[in-house]
């Protein structure tokens, strides 16, 4: 089945490097049917990267619209028997999530905010950000900083580092 979806993948983004309404049927292999984008596959477009890494698996990532394409993954995983597990994020739109589904099941559907898919993704920079968002002024007081939500995830380095970028901003 992935050799199927790898060469409709590559008829698909022939003349363009992303997949856009037209095409997302073409890789599911679906005559055209009428519906809005959004709900039919989560995003006006999906600028599809494709890597084989296996006979048995696969990586599909890429760039979307605003909004994940969580619905193209559900259809993607229903037709092939396939099963995909999604990350996601968007900062502008304060958004981040996990999502799951295995032979067309949803067994993981996950959003959070930004901040939040950060902190559980990629601990090591939303503390480099907090930090830049201390040294920017972002906080008004040091009860403000340590009452923050994951004050206490950070090491007692990381601590000292964020009073101190606090008191240099302040002084």
């Amino acid at each position: 089945m992935l050799d199927l979806l790898e060469s409709r993948l590559k008829e698909a983004t022939t003349e363009q490097s992303h997949l856009w309404y037209e095409t997302f049927f073409t890789v599911l292999g679906k005559e055209k049917e009428e519906g809005d984008t959004y709900d039919l596959f989560g995003s006006k477009w999906f600028e599809a990267d494709w890597s084989r890494l296996s006979d048995t698996s696969a990586g599909l990532s890429g760039s979307s619209a605003w909004s994940p394409v969580l619905p193209f993954y559900h259809k993607l995983s229903e037709i092939y028997g396939l099963n995909i597990t999604a990350d996601y994020e968007e900062a502008g739109m304060d958004f981040g999530g996990w999502f799951s589904v295995n032979k067309g099941v949803i067994t993981r559907d996950v959003s959070v905010s930004y901040e939040e898919f950060l902190w559980e993704n990629n601990e090591d920079y939303a503390i480099e950000r907090f930090i830049d968002d201390i040294s920017n002024g972002y906080y008004s007081s040091l009860n403000k900083i340590m009452e923050h939500k994951y004050w206490n995830r950070l090491s007692q380095a990381d601590k000292k580092i964020a009073i101190s970028s606090f008191n240099e901003y302040n002084s």
